[in-house]
């Protein structure tokens, strides 16, 4: 595959190299991640009941998780509400969307989570309809966030809340360096070896390179008329899990 400008961010070379590289994307979540994205997830699952102005859980009812992926996310949420939630899954790619299917039919989940082909930039949802909203790590790669962001919002019931968990960059200077080399040498080194495509790890590493900072999207979030817009990093830095209310 040839490079992608990870600034441009072109959608529909963007989905092709998702797609290209859909077998592998499970696995490059785990090496992107050191393999803590899983506990991650659950951490995501876990905000979308701490939403209320009251410190319990709300009700989720509908949750629409967007660049869902190969369903992950979708299927950590399913578990965390005990799957007496609906929830809707929206990707780009095709690719990922099918292995996502795959996922929930062995796991026996196809009344719980629906998966759809879909434009975060453009949400095919009337106003109001979701009591959640999520993304995990595909933020970044959208073309353009505020817009996206937006959409969010408008899909979203008054109430209702938005998480968004997010590669960021650490914030000690020695371990930022080290991180940066793992992104930059290590991941594209380690991809030749598992047949994958470096180029397209090297465009993923670039995209959480220029990533806005925690504080800077926390601005960027509350642009696209988000409230109460709060985060917090773990792993040293290496991922930002931002929330935002509708009201």
């Amino acid at each position: 595959m040839n490079s992608i400008d990870h600034k441009e961010r072109d959608a529909k070379k963007v989905e092709e190299m998702f797609s290209d590289i859909a077998a592998r994307y499970d696995l490059l979540n785990h090496v992107l991640s050191l393999g803590l994205d899983i506990r991650w997830r659950k951490r995501v699952a876990q905000e979308t009941g701490r939403c209320d102005s009251i410190p319990r859980k709300i009700n989720c009812q509908s949750i629409l998780d967007v660049c869902t992926g190969t369903g992950d996310m979708a299927i950590e949420l399913c578990k965390f509400w005990k799957g007496n939630a609906h929830i809707e899954g929206i990707d780009f790619s095709h690719g990922l969307i099918e292995i996502g299917r795959k996922k929930i039919k062995n796991a026996n989940l196809q009344d719980k989570i629906i998966f759809r082909e879909g434009d975060a930039e453009k949400l095919s949802y009337k106003n109001e309809q979701f009591d959640a909203i999520t993304i995990t790590f595909g933020l970044r790669n959208i073309n353009n966030r505020l817009k996206a962001l937006k959409e969010f919002y408008r899909v979203t019931k008054t109430g209702g809340c938005f998480v968004c968990l997010e590669f960021s960059q650490p914030k000690g200077p020695i371990f930022a360096k080290i991180y940066s080399f793992y992104l930059m040498i290590i991941i594209p080194f380690v991809s030749k070896i598992l047949s994958s495509d470096p180029a397209a790890y090297k465009y993923l590493g670039n995209t959480i390179r220029d990533f806005p900072s925690p504080v800077e999207l926390v601005k960027l979030i509350e642009s696209a008329g988000w409230r109460d817009v709060t985060h917090y990093t773990l792993a040293g830095g290496i991922v930002a899990i931002h929330r935002g209310r509708k009201y």
